[in-house]
């Protein structure tokens, strides 16, 4: 396996293979040389892989397995763990289940996830066909997602929709806000958008007329 320049870091993978397994692998000819029996009947097996960071190693690692194990071994569930030395598997308001960093996670990362997640995390309950359970966490409590606020006037909902605040200033009444639905999903967009559907004009006239009004009820001092 070519090493890149930025493929630095090593992550250790951990498989553990039925005992018949692994002798069809050897009859195979795909021999893992420090395989060793453990409990159970199993052999507990380690290989490194390096990467820039654990996204890349997953994915290397995933590749290696499909092309070598897979046809013995089956789907790598349940079979391959790979640990996190640098701890990047965290939770945030961005982490992604699916995602290949918080992929095959060893036991000791998986723990210390679901303590950070707080209970919005929990292992995956699935168990492999040699009792193994998953290398992966799944999601009891749904995402909190938040409007994302561009700019003091454009707004991007959790679906990713931006839309213009205007200030609606009725005869008599409150001011009342209004959001104005933009087709545009970039912010350089939504401000071109917001300038040739001239709703940033209906602003700066309601401020002149604001202005007007507050002049006029100045009271007028006798000369």
């Amino acid at each position: 396996m070519m090493m890149k320049f930025n493929d630095f870091q090593q992550y250790r993978a951990t498989l553990f293979i039925p005992y018949e397994k692994y002798f069809e692998l050897i009859y195979e000819t795909k021999y893992l040389l420090e395989a060793r029996l453990g409990t159970d009947r199993v052999f507990i097996a380690k290989k490194y892989f390096y990467g820039c960071n654990r996204r890349s190693a997953v994915s290397k690692a995933s590749t290696w397995y499909n092309k070598n194990l897979k046809q013995l071994l089956g789907n790598s569930f349940g079979v391959m763990f790979i640990d996190d030395p640098l701890k990047e598997v965290v939770y945030d308001d961005g982490f992604v289940c699916s995602d290949l960093r918080n992929k095959f996670l060893d036991d000791l990362t998986i723990q210390r996830l679901l303590k950070e997640a707080d209970g919005d995390l929990g292992r995956e309950d699935r168990v492999s066909s040699n009792g193994q359970i998953s290398a992966s966490v799944k999601r009891l409590r749904k995402r909190k997602k938040h409007a994302v606020q561009l700019s003091e006037r454009l707004v991007q909902s959790p679906g990713g929709t931006i839309y213009y605040r205007m200030v609606d200033l009725p005869d008599g009444g409150k001011a009342k806000i209004r959001k104005i639905k933009l087709s545009s999903k970039s912010l350089d967009k939504a401000k071109r958008e917001v300038t040739r559907r001239g709703l940033d004009r209906f602003e700066k006239f309601t401020n002149k007329r604001d202005t007007s009004l507050t002049q006029m009820t100045v009271p007028v001092r006798a000369a």
